[in-house]
């Protein structure tokens, strides 16, 4: 089975009262594209992540809103802001890197909300299925392509509501060759 390849940039998702700080209450963002996953979008929207004296501009907020604020870097942007964000899945931020995000109102010291993300495999509960795959299950996808790469420990994230899309950022789909629309096949399952 072909298995869309979906290239994240760094951004940033915010909590309500975090977005009320930074941009002002009840600040109406504005859409700028849907992204791969139903209900989730690209804001027209950036902020700035600084630590401590280093700093990235232009960082996309990507809504709805979530229960925490949570920065996705690429793991070079380490290396520009002097931290070491460990690589995680979305959500997961107990001990996770620290910034300071500005707004164009104010700004917030973001604790233990800084990660690389993962690179994983959103896929509905029924393809899982039918392909004998289970939920926090680690595989391996090929990619094609002048570059070619094997991605292994891919986390498989199974729910009703997903887009199939094996989702990993612009570093890792540098070091491939790819673009937005390629594709990949899974090539190894693990328990």
């Amino acid at each position: 089975m072909r298995i869309p390849i979906g290239i994240s940039n760094r951004h940033i998702h915010l909590s309500m009262e975090d977005a009320n700080t930074l941009f002002g209450k009840d600040y109406n963002f504005e859409k700028m594209k849907d992204i791969s996953q139903p209900g989730q979008y690209a804001c027209q929207e950036t902020v700035t992540i600084k630590w401590p004296k280093w700093e990235i501009k232009n960082v996309r907020v990507l809504l709805p809103f979530r229960k925490h604020s949570q920065v996705e870097i690429l793991r070079s942007d380490n290396y520009i802001l002097w931290i070491n964000a460990p690589i995680r899945l979305s959500g997961d931020l107990k001990r996770s890197e620290r910034l300071t995000v500005i707004g164009p109102k104010w700004k917030i010291d973001l604790i233990n909300g800084v990660i690389v993300a993962k690179r994983h495999l959103h896929i509905t509960v029924a393809e899982a299925k039918e392909m004998k795959l289970k939920d926090w299950q680690n595989i391996s996808i090929k990619t094609h392509g002048e570059r070619w790469l094997v991605f292994e420990n891919v986390v498989v994230r199974a729910k009703d509501d997903y887009t199939l899309d094996f989702h990993i950022d612009i570093d890792e789909a540098n070091a491939a060759g790819l673009n937005p629309g390629d594709w990949g096949e899974i090539i190894s399952m693990n328990n």
